[in-house]
């Protein structure tokens, strides 16, 4: 059973690997694809440590521990900036991202985990 410091790591990494790469390399949209494979490999490995629990329980929980993660984020540096950097609509779309990568992920780890995607001999 995770707890809630491994959702907090989960956090952590969905959110770090799209804000180093998105802050080395402005390429546009390329936001949106950092924070996908963040979510997945968030929601991967958070399934990995919750053993029998259901697949898509695990990957929401990661996935809106990402999002609230990233809002305190955001919302420090618009208050340290004094503007707002981010529309409406973009926390939407992390939204989505976050949380439809985070199952995606879980989903993945429940695929491997029971030797569907592995085959032996």
């Amino acid at each position: 059973m995770p707890t809630p410091e491994d959702y907090i790591a989960g956090a952590v990494v969905a959110n770090a690997i799209a804000w180093i790469v998105t802050s080395l390399v402005e390429l546009p949209y390329l936001w949106i694809l950092m924070y996908v494979v963040g979510a997945v490999l968030a929601g991967f490995l958070i399934a990995r440590k919750a053993g029998g629990e259901i697949f898509w329980k695990v990957g929401l929980k990661s996935g809106l521990g990402a999002f609230v993660l990233h809002m305190l984020l955001i919302t420090a540096v618009e208050i340290i900036l004094n503007l707002i950097t981010w529309p409406f609509e973009a926390h939407v779309i992390v939204l989505v991202v976050f949380v439809l990568g985070g199952v995606l992920g879980a989903f993945l780890f429940s695929l491997v985990g029971r030797g569907r995607l592995v085959k032996s001999g």
